[in-house]
């Protein structure tokens, strides 16, 4: 029988094959019957919630199991869904949520309490976990009924919702699956982000096929050769990639073992490139979100054949029609408009009556309706079509597509801008295409830079990553045409002007400076910075610094560290510095003598004689949680939460408190980290600066807070590894200066204070101690500590900071943080440490450097904060310091813990000298320990890297730690084969971006 919705293909599938398997993810798979019953089970669920034909739910998801158990469920009540990818702004969630008029989300994450307005919230897995149950009552899911909502950008400034139908799903995923060969022996992949309609090409082209769904792990999303390697692994025979991943897939070494038969793609043009080496076949789509996901196809034939481009031809019974802008057809090979016709068409745009009739049209001369899809086409001699770009200012970035009216839209909701337009820069490559925004100030004398920081942190809380411009121009005015609009060609000849060609260096003043000013335009790519402008103002980032530091030792034939660059960031000093360090008598790459102990003081007036009870500290009622968007910070909100009944009042960089909060509860996912409904309503968020006066609190506010706080834990702190003292000094030496202002204001206030397990530093070397105990001055350390990270110099100089104002009063406890690897349940690690980074590297080469007994204090999260949340509730701690690692016997060391995952691989990882394992990678810009090349190779003392110097370092003593856990069931933390397993796992997701 030929099935009439992908629902009862679905049931056709498990009535036929119901032990077959139809999905696998990371940790479960499940066989068609066991997929049927468990979303039978959810609709359900839904039915109770008064779901059923014609609702609209909402299913925030990540790509994962529960996902295709959701999709499954809200169809058998006869409702449609809407995808929401749970990495989206809250506020974008909100109006997607209104727009829909929802009234329940269906969430795939199991501890998702993330609000949205009018909506009830439930999960998956509560669902499941439920009384057994079967539907109501009977749906049967007619072909004209609404399928899914997909939301892609818009032009009025916000999202539009593509209505699509049942009918246009289950024609396209036949029709797919008879020219791509997928039968119930296929396997195939989930790539696409949960937003992207072409997700639903892959779920419903195997589950309408019988054919087994394979979720790929992180590392495979990442990386190419992981990807291959995942497909040989499982068999994989069709998988969808996005365009600009194609390039890496097709290029890299393919495995012989490879099952793929077929590889498509879509989402940009597709450039020729060499598929003649490939064992499986490259097809090319093409297809609006209004049109149902694709409707033309190519097999991609070698770029040697020298055959012109194309996005091949119409798929089933897809019509494809080139038009004039009277909506009449051209003439063969002729320019027009690619308008789309056939049971393929969207419903219509949610809730846009007049959009849907500008952008659905119905032609008389055709008699048909047609979908005008913006796009320029023409048709070739061989009946091909060949897609020619966009009629108007909707864009693919990386994939996705974005309409620039919404983001200039967006830009004049800002109070500074009175005009705003944005063009794509194209940088040659699709991976290079950069949004440019160029805005109009209401203050004509606003420092641009300060402008544009303001509308990058405004646009970044509303729009996705990939639709934040890239850069943003102040202009007087915007030039226009003949018609009154906005002349874009304009501005984009206007941007070639604001970046002059280097290579006219009279500009610079001496050698010096234009030698400095070429490496920095061969690294940033363009020239538009002055003498006076830092590095970091005009595109640099860490990776570039890197980047620059190479470019500069090459050119002025001396070791250029990274630190320096960092010390001497503005172009006149760098060159200044380096025309010195070029001197026969000049010291290389010394690092800057500063007098750490001039920074240890107090801001005048702090007086810790405000009154204070032990009370505070045994039974708090109201606690100041700082850092509590970091990794460690979190986790820290959760246990104390969980540990006692105070309110958690929480400063937070952000514009308002609502923005903060969501932040909060995207932290939350991020980690994994679960806080109940009557957790959230115990969390309070403030808009605030630690560093700024009053900790950038209003006057009142703080006021208020000082007299209301009890006790202040301070996990806030800037985590940077290869940036100097002075980038550290004002987050971490200022803002703990503001936070004893804070605890002497109003009432007197206990500090419990996270440092660092570094804070001794490599001064073993001076102290020829072996071990270090708690109460130690660690004053003897501080010939290392000159010589060492600046952030280690910042601790130092936050903990001699503290220990002043406590013996002025303040009751202090300073803990001594370990490694925060990873949580040993979740196995999730911190995005922006280099331990995952360094761990990977290590994997991909097959190889560890040859460090001898450096050890990290390597510990899990979760017990750091349980023993943190513990000994901070006992008034006995007061004055004390705790040493939050391990025993030695149970602190592995680099090699041992390089050794035990080598183990978990099933390989044994060489141990090379620490030149040639560094050499390895140092020359590849993309390799992951890259933009940190400064902690492997700056020499920060007598020829040896701060690595190096680490080795053979203090066996940390922790009895006042282990006296204060006593009786509390506390354990130390093992890296065990289960918690790096799942430490392991998740790896790839852990590591972020420096």
């Amino acid at each position: 029988m030929f099935p009439h919705t992908v629902v009862s293909a679905f049931a056709q599938k498990v009535k036929v094959n119901p032990d077959r398997l139809a999905v696998v993810g990371q940790a479960q798979r499940l066989t068609y019957a066991e997929l049927d019953h468990q979303s039978t089970k959810v609709a359900a669920g839904l039915q109770a919630l008064k779901i059923g034909a014609g609702d609209l739910v909402l299913v925030q998801a990540e790509r994962s199991v529960a996902l295709i158990i959701a999709f499954l469920a809200v169809l058998k009540t006869g409702a449609a869904y809407v995808p929401l990818d749970r990495t989206l702004p809250q506020n974008r969630k909100e109006y997607v949520a209104r727009q829909c008029g929802a009234r329940v989300v269906l969430s795939t994450l199991a501890h998702d309490r993330a609000p949205l307005p009018e909506c009830t919230l439930t999960t998956v897995d509560e669902l499941l976990a439920g009384p057994e149950s079967v539907l109501s009552r009977p749906v049967w899911v007619k072909p004209t009924d609404v399928m899914y909502v997909i939301f892609t950008s818009g032009t009025t400034g916000n999202p539009k919702g593509v209505v699509v139908e049942h009918r246009s799903v289950i024609g396209l995923m036949l029709e797919h699956n008879a020219r791509l060969d997928i039968d119930p022996s296929s396997r195939s992949t989930v790539m696409a982000a949960v937003g992207f309609d072409l997700i639903q090409a892959e779920v419903w082209s195997n589950l309408v096929a019988g054919a087994c769904l394979y979720l790929l792990d992180q590392e495979s999303l990442l990386s190419s050769d992981a990807f291959l390697a995942f497909c040989v692994t499982h068999q994989i025979t069709h998988a969808f990639v996005p365009t600009l991943k194609v390039y890496n897939i097709v290029n890299a070494r393919q495995p012989p073992a490879l099952s793929l038969k077929y590889i498509y793609t879509c989402g940009e043009k597709l450039h020729p490139l060499r598929v003649e080496h490939l064992s499986f076949k490259l097809v090319d789509c093409y297809g609006p979100t209004e049109a149902t996901i694709f409707v033309t196809s190519h097999l991609v034939q070698s770029r040697r054949l020298n055959q012109a481009d194309s996005i091949g031809l119409p798929i089933g019974q897809c019509k494809i029609h080139i038009l004039d802008e009277h909506l009449q057809e051209v003439g063969a090979g002729e320019v027009g408009e690619l308008c789309i016709a056939g049971p393929c068409l969207a419903r219509e745009y949610l809730g846009a009556p007049e959009l849907t009739r500008q952008r659905f049209i119905y032609s008389k001369v055709l008699r048909r309706r047609l979908y005008r899809s913006g796009d320029q086409a023409r048709i070739l001699e061989d009946g091909s079509i060949q897609f020619l770009g966009r009629l108007d200012g909707q864009v693919k970035i990386r994939g996705y597509r974005v309409e620039l009216g919404e983001i200039e839209a967006r830009l004049l909701k800002e109070s500074q801008v009175t005009s705003a337009a944005v063009v794509v820069e194209d940088g040659g490559t699709q991976a290079d295409k950069r949004l440019v925004a160029f805005v109009v100030p209401w203050n004509r004398h606003v420092h641009p830079k300060r402008l544009e920081a303001d509308l990058r942190r405004s646009l970044g809380r509303d729009l996705p990553e990939y639709m934040v411009p890239f850069t943003f121009h102040c202009v007087a005015e915007l030039p226009s045409n003949g018609n009154g609009k906005t002349d874009k060609p304009a501005l984009l000849e206007l941007l070639k002007k604001l970046q002059p060609d280097l290579l006219a260096v009279d500009r610079f003043s001496d050698e010096n400076q234009r030698k400095v000013a070429l490496a920095w335009y061969a690294v940033l790519g363009h020239g538009n910075f002055s003498v006076d402008d830092s590095f970091l103002e005009v595109g640099g980032h860490s990776l570039r610094v890197a980047q620059l530091a190479k470019q500069l030792s090459e050119g002025f034939g001396i070791r250029v560290a990274v630190r320096e660059i960092y010390e001497h960031i503005v172009l006149k000093d760098l060159a200044a510095e380096l025309a010195h360090r070029c001197q026969p008598s000049a010291q290389g790459g010394a690092q800057p003598a500063i007098n750490f102990e001039d920074d240890v003081f107090l801001d005048a007036g702090t007086d810790f004689r405000g009154g204070f009870d032990t009370a505070q500290v045994g039974d708090p009622k109201h606690v100041w949680l700082t850092g509590v968007t970091g990794f460690v910070g979190i986790h820290l909100l959760q246990q104390l939460l969980a540990t006692g009944a105070a309110c958690i009042h929480c400063p937070v960089r952000c514009e308002q408190p609502e923005a903060g909060l969501a932040r909060l509860q995207q932290i939350s996912e991020r980690y994994r980290v679960e806080l109940k409904a009557s957790d959230w309503a115990r969390i309070r968020v403030y808009v605030s600066d630690l560093s700024q006066h009053n900790m950038g609190l209003e006057p009142g506010e703080y006021a208020w807070l000082s007299k209301m706080i009890d006790a202040v834990v301070h996990s806030a702190s800037a985590v940077n590894f290869i940036m100097p003292y002075s980038y550290m000094r004002t987050d971490n030496v200022e803002g703990l200066r503001r936070i004893l202002s804070f605890c002497a204001a109003g009432k007197t206030k206990a500090l419990m204070l996270m440092s660092t397990i570094s804070i001794y530093s490599w001064g073993h070397r001076y102290t020829l101690k072996r071990r270090v105990y708690e109460d130690d001055c660690i004053d003897e350390n501080l010939p290392a500590i000159r010589h060492d990270l600046g952030y280690v110099q910042s601790k130092w100089v936050m903990e001699k900071i503290a220990d002043m104002a406590a013996a002025k009063g303040l009751p202090l406890m300073t803990f001594r943080l370990g490694y925060a690897t990873c949580h040993s349940r979740t196995g999730v690690c911190a995005d922006y440490q280099w331990w995952g980074r360094f761990i990977k590297t290590c994997l991909e080469h097959g190889a560890v450097p040859d460090l001898r007994k450096m050890r990290e204090g390597l510990t899990t999260v979760d017990y750091m904060v349980k023993a943190v949340a513990h000994i901070a509730r006992q008034p006995a701690a007061l004055g004390k310091k705790f040493n939050l690692c391990q025993t030695l016997h149970r602190d592995p060391n680099l090699k041992q813990f390089c050794s035990r995952v080598g183990r978990y691989y099933g390989r044994r990882l060489a141990v090379l000298p620490y030149e040639k394992w560094v050499g390895l990678w140092e020359n590849q810009t993309d390799a992951l320990l890259y933009p940190l090349l400064g902690m492997f190779k700056d020499d920060m003392h007598e020829g040896q890297t701060i690595l190096q110097l680490y080795q053979h370092n203090y066996a940390w003593d922790r009895r006042n730690v282990r006296a204060f856990l006593m009786g509390s069931g506390i354990r130390q933390s093992e890296f065990s084969g289960d918690v790096l397993a799942r430490y392991l796992d998740r790896l790839g997701g852990g590591v972020g971006n420096i």
